[in-house]
Order: structure tokens, then sequence, then C-alpha cells
């Protein structure tokens, strides 16, 4: 029990001793004293090595969500098989993750999901959701009653901890009437502990159903709070579990479900019928938060080399917007125009600390550090900072920032995600754009450039084409032959005219306009030397395998797929693993057998919730 309680503890998951035999905590305040800490679980099981183990769910306790398929054999209840009656119902099978099975040989289905759901009893026959407020007893626990052990049927090790699709979430939105209604629902007199989110949360979907607004559903909500709920929830346990629900878009109009006419496999969806005649639709001319070159509401990309000034370009825009000045994009202006109201800047840097660097910057650019905002990357919060984050949404929703920077684009993709697949990143991303014109805020998203040699523009975009598709500015960063100047060239506008490529340097860590021209990146490209001022081949790999594992493990594969995508020899990579593999700064190991067999790689000092090593 020790030794699996420790691995779970190590991985991220928040672990409590349970009573040895038996599913009740061992501790005063069951599941809320939950821990991931590998040394409090060394306490507790050293204490008494026979504790089963709990592991906690919910938005506090690693967002884990877990889907409870009881096999009761008396009451004749078969959750399993009410699942695959679901899926059949429903055109699709639940995505592969973390399996384990039940002392009663029920399953548990264990997801990850940023939004938080309820804990019900009887979702569906024999089926019962553990979210918030709740645990799962897990392997290799004993069951109270058949007195067998919980195990994997897949878990740690065999494959990753799954995020829930709108598959899962459709399933745990529980079950629908004929006509597609949900099923009626009326709040209890009393409602005990273990019962008031999932309750609270019910009583927003059906709000929402009669039209009332945001604000008319958190009175009622808090109300009925008060009023039934043994103990009432907190205003900050509402806020955090209860009115998160708001953002899951509930429609007001009566939903729409896909029928399953012969031959037809669609899965039922709830939509609104209804649509826009071009007529009545709004037409707008674009907006700027920086004129010609930053788009309003939308995504702009800006991409460089490893040196050619990225972060002080970024911090000289959010030092003028938090001022309200002309930034030095915008010298062509004459004066007197640019700039107006100092307006909020939101950042999050995965490659340099602001207490030791960026905040310097910033100061040093004449940046107004009222108006600034962000999240430190040794905040334990920082991880959870992705683009199709609800964290995310929050953060824009509470500040409203004019402008949200990310630095660099790889720290705040999923984990699930692979940047290379076609159309991966443009959904990934996507969130962005609502938030755009729901909040207010442009995004400024920075990436590493293409070192390949002899291409430019489009094909210097690192990663994926997608991420050149979804911005609609890109902006590409460089340096000239001319020792010290630097450029920026503007090389993808959806509203107009590309914007004359920008001369600069800088001086004492500020940004010096130099001038315009008329060049392009391909033409710098061109006439640059490259190999006066590329690092060593080795280095450069060493420098991508690194950044590549900052968001977490990969398969060794995916890594050398990208890294052959930036034109990094095999003869580099080779070399550079092995060179970081013997200084201890990553780990590789290896799961499955003969031509299943897969490498995975991640950096030594840790990573999220992942799939466990073996056969290292």
């Amino acid at each position: 029990m020790k030794e699996w309680a420790l691995k779970y503890a190590e991985m991220g998951l928040y672990v409590l001793p349970l009573i040895p035999g038996q599913k009740e905590p061992a501790t005063a305040n069951g599941f809320r004293d939950a821990s991931n800490d590998k040394a409090q679980a060394e306490k507790w099981w050293t204490k008494c090595p026979d504790y089963n183990i709990g592991i906690a769910t919910g938005i506090e306790y690693g967002s884990l969500v877990v889907i409870d398929l009881d096999r009761n054999h008396k009451s004749g209840e078969d959750g399993y098989e009410t699942l695959k009656e679901w899926q059949r119902e429903n055109g699709g099978e639940l995505p592969e993750t973390w399996t384990s099975i039940t002392g009663q040989g029920g399953y548990h289905l264990i997801y990850i999901d940023d939004e938080p759901h309820g804990s019900r009893r009887g979702l569906y026959e024999g089926v019962d959701i553990r979210g918030e407020g709740a645990y799962i007893v897990a392997p290799p626990s004993i069951h109270p009653d058949t007195s067998r052990r919980y195990e994997w049927e897949q878990g740690p090790g065999e494959c990753k901890v799954a995020w829930a699709d709108t598959l899962v979430k459709n399933f745990l939105l529980g079950p629908m009437t004929p006509d597609g209604e949900k099923q009626a629902f009326s709040l209890p007199e009393t409602i005990p502990e273990g019962g008031r989110t999932d309750t609270m949360i019910k009583l927003i979907g059906s709000l929402r159903g009669k039209g009332l607004s945001d604000e008319a559903i958190m009175a009622a909500v808090s109300a009925e709070n008060e009023a039934r709920c043994v103990p009432p929830l907190t205003d900050k346990e509402l806020e955090k579990t209860v009115f998160s629900a708001l953002k899951r878009g509930w429609k007001v109009e009566r939903p729409y479900t896909a029928g399953k006419d012969k031959g037809n496999t669609q899965t039922q969806t709830n939509h609104s019928l209804e649509m826009v005649t071009m007529d009545r639709a709004e037409e707008k001319a674009p907006e700027w938060l920086v004129t010609d070159y930053i788009p309003r509401y939308q995504i702009t990309s800006l991409a460089g080399d490893g040196g050619s000034g990225k972060t002080t370009v970024w911090c000289s825009l959010a030092a003028d917007i938090s001022n309200g000045r002309r930034t030095f994009l915008e010298s062509f202006l004459p004066d007197g125009f640019g700039g107006g109201t100092p307006q909020k800047v939101m950042f999050f840097s995965a490659e340099d600390s602001f207490e030791y660097t960026l905040k310097r910057r910033l100061r040093k650019n004449g940046a107004n550090l009222a108006n600034i905002f962000s999240i430190d990357i040794a905040d334990d919060r920082f991880q959870d900072i992705k683009f199709n984050s609800v964290f995310l949404e929050r953060l824009i929703e509470k500040h409203r920032p004019a402008l949200c920077i990310f630095d660099p684009i790889q720290a705040f993709v999923p984990p699930d995600i692979r940047m290379g697949d076609r159309n991966a990143m443009r959904s990934c991303m996507a969130p962005l754009i609502g938030h755009g014109e729901k909040y207010g805020v442009t995004f400024l998203i920075v990436e590493h450039a293409n070192k390949q040699s002899g291409v430019w523009g489009r094909k210097r975009i690192a990663d994926s084409a997608d991420i050149w598709d979804i911005s609609r500015s890109v902006i590409m960063a460089g340096e000239t032959n001319e020792p010290g100047i630097r450029y920026l060239a503007h090389e993808k506008s959806n509203y107009g005219r590309t914007g004359s490529t920008i001369l600069y340097a800088i001086e004492d860590e500020v940004i010096q306009f130099k001038g315009y021209t008329q060049k392009k990146d391909k033409d710098f490209v061109v006439e640059t030397d490259y190999t006066t001022r590329q690092a060593p081949q080795r280095e450069e790999a060493k420098e991508f395998i690194l950044d590549f594992l900052k968001d977490g493990e990969k398969e060794v594969a995916e890594l050398d797929e990208m890294a052959a995508a930036m034109s990094i020899s095999k003869n580099a990579m080779k070399n550079a693993k092995a060179e970081l593999k013997k200084d201890r700064r990553t780990k590789t190991w290896s799961i499955g057998y003969g031509p299943n067999k897969k490498f995975f790689i991640r950096l030594v000092d840790g990573s999220p919730i992942a799939s466990e090593k073996t056969n290292e």
C-alpha cells in the first residue's frame, strides 16, 4: 500500500489514508486532508502500512472526475452495460483512460477536466459520478465486502489519464427524456453535505433553461444555498465550484437532439437552430490595438530566433499600452496620434521570472506597473494556464486586460495536444477568439522561429501551420547584417496591407526605434549569414529538447518529428539526448513490447499528472 501511495503522490495525485480494509477516511477531515505531498504520504503509511488508499477528486484535487460503474449482482444493476447502451445511442465511445476494477467487479473511469462536476449517485442506472467533494478507493486497496483488491485494468504506465472530451461531458450531464429535454428537476427540502455542489449546479441548469440572467441565477442559487444546504456552501465554494458552471453554455432555447435515421451515426448534440441572415448581421471595420500591426480582439503572432529580442519587444509594447502611449511600431503616425487611455496588460512567461527579469525590463521601458498583471512560473497555478482552460478565462473575465501575452506558445498548449497534427492547434487556440470578442482582449503569442536555413515567412513558424492560419497578424523578428540592428517584419495581415518592417536596437534593455524598411523576412534571411551566429547544432538541439519538454513528458517519436521539422539533424539530436541523460537533466523509458513498444522522455525535475514510468 505504501509503495502505491507514494507513487500516486509523486505523480501529483491527492491521496488520503482510508481505514484498513474499509472505504472510510482514517483522518478527521476526510477528503479535505488529501495531499500530493510525498512526505505526508510517507508519514501516513509508515504509521499504518495497511491503510487503504483514497484518491480525492474535483478541481482543487488534480481536476479529476471519475465515472463509477457499479455491478450489483443482487439488484441486477450493471453500470457497465448502462454505459455501453448510452454509447450506442450517442454514436461514440468514451476516450481510453485510466480504468480500475473495483473490489465488486465494477469500474472506475478516471478523467481530467478543468471545469467542476458535482458528485452524483444514480446519475444513470448503476452509474455514480465522483467529482467535487469526493474521492475514490484506489488499487491495491481491499474491498470491505468481498475482501478482493482493487486493481488496474489499464492505469499508470499503460496509458495516460485522458481529458474529458465532449462525449464525456455529455455523459456527465445525465440522461435526456425522449424529446431531448433534461429530466424534471426539483429541490429537496434539505440538501446534506456531499450533495450540495451537484444540486446547486443542477439548479443553475434549470434556471438557465427558464431564461434567467446570470445575475438572477447567482442571486437565486445563493438564497437556496442559505435556505436548504446543511451547512450552506461558503461564498468561496459557491464561486469556485458552482458559479463556474455558468460558463458551460446551456441554451435558453429548447434544445435540438439529432435524430438517428437509418444509416445515421451522428452524435446527439444540443444546439439552437437559430441562424443570422446577412441583412441583419452587423458590419464592423477593423479596430487596432497597435495601428496596422495588432488588431483588437484577435490573435497576433510574434515569432523569431532566439536572441532576436522578442521578450524586450513585448515588454515595450506592454509598457506603452499600460501608459496609453503610442508604441514604437506606430512611429509613422504624426505627433498627437496613437496611444490613448492607459489599459491593463496581462502576461504569462514560462521563460523568464518577473522577479529577476521581466519587472526590470517593463520598468526600464516606462511601464505603469500597476496596470500589468501576471502569475509567476514558480506559482503552482501556472501549470493550469492553458489556451483552452477555464482558469484562463476566469482570469481574463476578472481583470479584463486590453492585451494578453503568452511566451512561448508551447508552455500553454494542453499536454494532450500534438502541435504537429493538422487542426490540433486550431481547435486548441479557438477559445481565445471567443474570449477576444466577449471580454475585449487582444492576444499576442510569442513563438520560436524555425531555424531551417533558406526558409522565411510562413515556413518559419515553428511546430504547426495552424498557428499561422489562426493568427490574424504575424510579425517576424530577426537580426540584420548590421551589428546591433534588428527587424520586425509584418508578414501577414487579414485586415489590410502589411505594415512596413521596423528596424530597432536594444540599449540597456530598452527598445530604440531606428526606422522603417520595405524589406521582408525573406530578404533578411537570404542575405544574412546564419552560420556566423548560430550555436553549434548539439547545443541548439539541447535547447530545443529542454524547451519542448517544459510542459511534461512526450513520446520520443514526437520529439524527433518536431526536431526534423526544425531542421535539427538526427546526429545532433542523438548527441544532445545522450548528454542531457548523462547530466541527469532528462529521463527516458519504454512502455510495451515488440512492435507496440514506445519510448518516452521527460525532464528529471518532474511534470504534472502523467503516466508512471516503467522499464527505465
